[in-house]
C-alpha cells in the first residue's frame, strides 16, 4: 500500500507539457518571429504580419480549424516556395492537437527529409505537442531546431528577430531537458539544465523531470540529494512553486523509504506543507518513516491530523485507520490497541454501509445527470474547454479516487460530446420546426391577400399608365413640328384673342363710320400679337426643356412600375414553384434528425451505462478492500482476546501449580 504512489508521479511530465501551449500570452501573440527573417529574404508587408498574428490567435486560442484556414491565407500571402516548411511545421502541430498523430509524423518526416527553414516559433510549438504525446525523441530533435536557431542567431552577431520568443526560451529549454531526462541520457540533460536560470519555475519542473530520471537509474545518492535540495530551494514563492515542492519532497521520500533511509526520509516528508494536493500522501509516507524508525508515539499524530483533514474515503485515510491500532501493538499499549481496533471496526462497517447503500444504479445516474448540467454551454470534440468537476457531494468524496482515473475522465468526456450532440440535434429540430410555421404562415398571408387578383388590376392600371405616357409623347412629337410650339394654353387664348381683334374692328368699321382713325389701332394690336409670339418663341427651349424633363420621369416612374410588376409576377410564380416539396423535405430532414436523436441517446445511455458500470466496479473494490480491512481489525481483535486469554491460562495454570 505505501508503494501506490510511486506511480502518481510519473504523470507530472504530461499535465506540464499539456499547459506549454496554453500559457500564452498576448505579448506571445504579437511578438511572433517573421518568415523573412528566416529566410533572409524581403521584410514582411503589413498583409502577411496581420495573417501571421491571426493564424497564431487562433492556434493559441485552441481554434484550429480557423487555424488550418489561416495557414492556406499565409501559404497564398506569402508564396508557395517561401513559407512551405512554416506552414508544414505549424499543420503538423495543429494535426497533433486534433490527435491525428499518423498525419502529423509524416509531415514532421517530410520536413526534416526536405531540410526547409521554419521559424524558431514553428517547431517550439510542435515540440510540444510531441512532448505531450510523450514522444520524446521527436519533441528532442523540434525542441533543438528551434534552440540552435536561437544559438546560430545570437552567436554570430546578427539579426535575432527571427530567434524563439523571449517568454518561451526557458520554457523550450524545459521540454529539452524533459525529453533527454524521460530517455535517461542523464548527462546531456545535465548540459542543457545548467544553461537554465536558476530560480524559475521551468527550471523546476527540468529538476523534478531529472530526478525521476536519476531514481530510475539508481544513481549515487549523493548526486541525488544534491538535486533534490537545489530543486526545492531555488523553487519559486508562488502557489505553483509550493505545490512542485510539495511534490518534489513526496517522491523523495517514498524513494528513500524504498531505499531503507527512513531518517532521511522522514526529513523530506516533514518538509511537505498542509495545503496541497500532496499532503494526504505525504502525512501517511511520514508515519510510515516513524514507524519504521521505532517512533510509534510520533507515528500517530501525523495519522490523526490526516484523519482529520480528509474524507474518510480517501486512500491514505484507509490505510492510516488501521495504522493507527497497528502502531499502538507496536507499543505494547495492548489495551489501547484492543479498544481502536473496536473503534476501527465500527468505522469501517459504516463506511461500508455507506458505501453499499451509494452503490446504486440510480444514484450514479443522478450524480452523472447533475454532471452534465453543469457542463451545459461548453461545445464537444476539440473545440470545448476543460470540463468542470464533478459536482460536491457524499458520492464525489467516497469516489474521489475514481476522478483521477484517466480511463474514467476520457468516459465521462465521451458522454459530455455526446450529450452536446444531442443538444445540437434537438436545436436543428427546433429551428425546422420554425421553418415550418414560417412557411405556413407566408402560406395563409398570401392566400389571404388574393395577390393574383390585385396583380391583375395593377397590370391593367399600369397598362393605362403607359397608354397616357404614349399620347403624352405623341403630343410632344406634335409639338416639334409647330412654328411656335410649347405655348401654354393661357399664351394660346391671347394669341388667338389679339389675332380676333383687327378683324373684329374692320366689321365695326364696315357697319358704321367711324370718329376717328382706327389705323393706330390696328397696328398696335397686330405689335401686341407680335410680341406675344416673339416672346413664345423666346421661351420656346425652357419650356420644351422642362416638358421633356417631365415626360422622362414620367416614364422612369412607369419603367419602375412595370420593373415592380414584373418582380412581383415572378415572385409570386417562384414561391408556389419553390414552396412545392418544401414541406416534404423539411419532414424528411426532420425524420433523419429524429433518426440521429434515437442513436445518439442510445450512445449517451450505453456510455452512461459504462460510466455506471465502471463505478460500480470501482466502489465494488473498494467495499472489498474495506472488508479486508475489517477483517484485519477482526482477526487483530480476536488475536488480542486470545492473547490476553492464553495470558490468564497460563497465569492461573502457574498459581495452581503453585499450590
Amino acid at each position: 500500500m505505501r508503494l501506490y504512489l510511486l506511480f502518481f508521479p510519473l504523470f507530472c511530465l504530461l499535465s506540464v507539457a499539456r499547459a506549454a501551449d496554453g500559457g500564452a500570452t498576448a505579448d506571445a501573440v504579437a511578438v511572433q518571429p517573421s518568415v523573412a527573417a528566416v529566410n533572409n529574404s524581403q521584410p514582411e508587408n503589413a498583409e502577411q504580419r496581420l495573417l501571421r498574428g491571426a493564424f497564431y490567435y487562433h492556434y493559441l486560442t485552441n481554434n484550429y480549424q480557423q487555424a488550418l484556414v489561416s495557414l492556406d491565407l499565409m501559404q497564398k500571402a506569402y508564396g508557395q516556395a517561401e513559407i512551405v516548411a512554416e506552414i508544414t511545421v505549424m499543420k503538423a502541430a495543429i494535426l497533433l492537437a486534433l490527435g491525428l498523430e499518423d498525419d502529423a509524423d509524416a509531415l514532421f518526416a517530410a520536413v526534416e527529409q526536405s531540410g526547409g527553414k521554419a521559424s524558431a516559433d514553428a517547431w517550439y510549438h510542435l515540440a510540444g505537442r510531441w512532448l505531450a504525446k510523450s514522444e520524446w525523441e521527436k519533441a528532442e530533435r523540434s525542441i533543438r531546431r528551434a534552440l540552435q536557431f536561437e544559438t546560430r542567431q545570437s552567436g554570430t552577431g546578427a539579426d535575432t528577430s527571427g530567434a524563439l520568443n523571449r517568454s518561451y526560451q526557458e520554457e523550450a529549454k524545459f521540454i529539452l531537458v524533459a525529453s533527454l531526462a524521460e530517455q535517461d541520457r542523464v548527462h546531456e540533460a545535465n548540459d542543457a539544465l545548467a544553461t537554465m536560470s536558476q530560480s524559475g519555475i521551468w527550471s523546476g519542473y527540468a529538476r523534478y523531470n531529472q530526478i525521476l530520471s536519476l531514481m530510475r537509474l539508481h544513481a549515487v545518492s549523493r548526486d541525488l540529494e544534491k538535486l533534490i535540495e537545489e530543486a526545492t530551494y531555488y523553487l519559486p514563492d508562488t502557489y505553483e512553486g509550493h505545490s512542485l515542492k510539495d511534490r518534489i519532497l513526496l517522491v523523495a521520500g517514498i524513494y528513500a523509504l524504498d531505499a531503507g533511509k527512513y531518517r532521511q526520509a522522514e526529513a523530506y516528508l516533514r518538509q511537505i506543507s498542509l495545503d496541497s494536493a500532496f499532503t494526504a500522501p505525504g502525512l501517511l509516507q511520514y508515519g510510515w518513516s516513524l514507524v519504521d524508525q521505532w517512533k510509534y508515539e510520533e507515528a500517530m499524530q501525523p495519522w490523526r491530523i490526516l484523519q482529520q483533514r480528509f474524507s474518510e474515503f480517501h486512500p491514505a485515510v484507509i490505510e492510516s485507520v488501521l495504522a493507527v491500532p497497528h502502531a499502538l501493538e507496536l507499543l505494547n499499549a495492548t489495551t489501547q490497541s484492543l479498544k481502536t481496533y473496536e473503534f476501527v471496526e465500527q468505522r469501517l462497517l459504516g463506511m461500508l454501509e455507506t458505501l453499499r447503500m451509494q452503490n446504486s444504479r440510480e444514484q450514479l445516474s443522478a450524480w452523472l445527470d447533475e454532471w452534465e448540467l453543469q457542463q451545459q454551454g461548453q461545445s464537444w470534440g476539440w473545440q470545448r474547454a476543460q470540463l468542470g468537476d464533478m459536482p460536491d457531494g457524499d458520492l464525489s468524496r467516497t469516489l474521489q479516487d475514481l476522478l483521477d482515473d484517466r480511463d474514467f475522465n476520457q468516459m465521462t468526456s465521451a458522454l459530455h460530446d455526446l450529450n452536446s450532440m444531442l443538444h445540437d440535434v434537438k436545436r436543428q429540430q427546433q429551428d425546422l420546426q420554425l421553418w415550418q410555421a414560417v412557411l405556413k404562415q407566408r402560406q395563409q398571408k398570401l392566400a389571404g391577400m388574393n395577390a393574383s387578383k390585385k396583380l391583375q388590376q395593377l397590370e391593367l392600371r399600369q397598362a393605362a399608365l403607359t397608354r397616357d405616357v404614349l399620347a403624352i409623347q405623341q403630343r410632344l412629337q406634335a409639338e416639334d413640328q409647330k412654328v411656335f410650339a410649347f405655348a401654354s394654353s393661357a399664351d394660346q387664348q391671347n394669341v388667338d384673342h389679339l389675332a380676333a381683334v383687327v378683324p373684329r374692328i374692320e366689321y365695326l368699321q364696315r357697319l358704321n363710320t367711324p370718329t376717328r382713325d382706327l389705323g393706330v389701332y390696328k397696328e398696335r394690336w397686330r405689335r401686341s400679337r407680335g410680341l406675344q409670339l416673339w416672346r413664345i418663341y423666346e421661351e420656346k427651349p425652357q419650356r420644351q426643356w422642362l416638358a421633356q424633363k417631365n415626360y422622362w420621369q414620367l416614364q422612369g416612374v412607369t419603367s419602375e412600375l412595370l420593373e415592380q410588376l414584373e418582380n412581383t409576377r415572378t415572385a409570386l410564380s417562384w414561391a408556389d414553384s419553390s414552396w412545392q416539396g418544401f414541406p416534404q423535405r423539411v419532414a424528411q430532414q426532420q425524420q433523419r434528425l429524429k433518426q440521429q436523436e434515437t442513436r445518439l441517446q442510445q450512445l449517451h445511455d450505453q456510455q452512461q451505462e459504462q460510466i455506471i458500470a465502471h463505478a460500480q466496479r470501482h466502489m465494488t473494490d473498494l467495499d472489498v478492500r474495506i472488508t479486508d480491512y475489517l477483517a484485519q481489525a477482526r482477526l487483530s481483535i480476536a488475536r488480542l482476546y486470545d492473547d490476553s486469554l492464553q495470558q490468564q491460562v497460563v497465569s492461573g495454570a502457574v498459581e495452581g501449580s503453585d499450590e
